[in-house]
């Protein structure tokens, strides 16, 4: 489907709703309102604007991508992508790429979790170490498990996943030891050396 037709069905489905007061936008993301558990795309629309809501090609790694809903597409400091469940009835993975400023709330935290916090400032927030799988590689730098820390309930009740990446100034010898398809506890001496950053959230609903 051509992007313009995506985008003319987007605006039929639109349409076709009963008019509704528009909501007020949030200004912290989290798993109610917009990416409550059935939210769908008249939701996101009633939030966001019409406007801002269309359908695109999210790209989902090894270069493949999978149809999904863009908020703010052309603003990179705004854009917040969704997969979707059930031919878009359900959220799946809510997704805060680098350089989107959205932070995320987490129960019984003040600060919410943002694109650029550091592995240090994610320990703390979490209460204690966690596991995250190792870089250079194409699912590399996730966090693979938060060990029951405070991180594993964000506000609403889905799943957060961060992704981090090393720094460009780096030190090689340290990177070298946590590259690969393994995984590492945040308290690893070469992963503190490294030093990487949050450059990805997810907030994710299971079937």
């Amino acid at each position: 489907m051509s992007p313009a037709l995506r985008a003319t069905c987007l605006l039929c489905l639109i349409a076709a709703t009963p008019p509704l007061a528009r909501a007020q936008a949030p200004s912290v993301l989290d798993c109610t309102g917009p990416f409550a558990r059935n939210a769908d795309e008249r939701t996101l629309a009633r939030v966001f604007g019409a406007e801002n809501v269309e359908r695109a090609n999210i790209p989902v790694g090894e270069g493949n991508t999978e149809p999904g809903t863009a908020i703010f597409a052309k603003d990179p400091e705004k854009r917040i992508d969704i997969l979707w469940h059930d031919a878009y009835a359900r959220p799946n993975v809510v997704i805060i790429r680098n350089g989107s400023s959205w932070p995320v709330a987490v129960a019984g935290l003040d600060k919410p979790v943002a694109n650029g916090a550091t592995l240090a400032e994610i320990e703390t927030m979490n209460g204690k170490p966690f596991t995250l799988t190792g870089f250079g590689w194409d699912l590399g730098g996730y966090s693979n498990s938060w060990d029951g820390g405070r991180l594993d309930k964000p506000v609403g009740g889905c799943n957060l996943s961060l992704r981090f990446d090393p720094p460009k100034d780096a030190p090689g010898d340290a990177l070298d030891k946590v590259n690969g398809d393994v995984e590492f506890l945040s308290t690893d001496s070469a992963m503190r050396q490294v030093k990487p950053v949050v450059v990805e959230i997810e907030l994710g609903w299971p079937q």
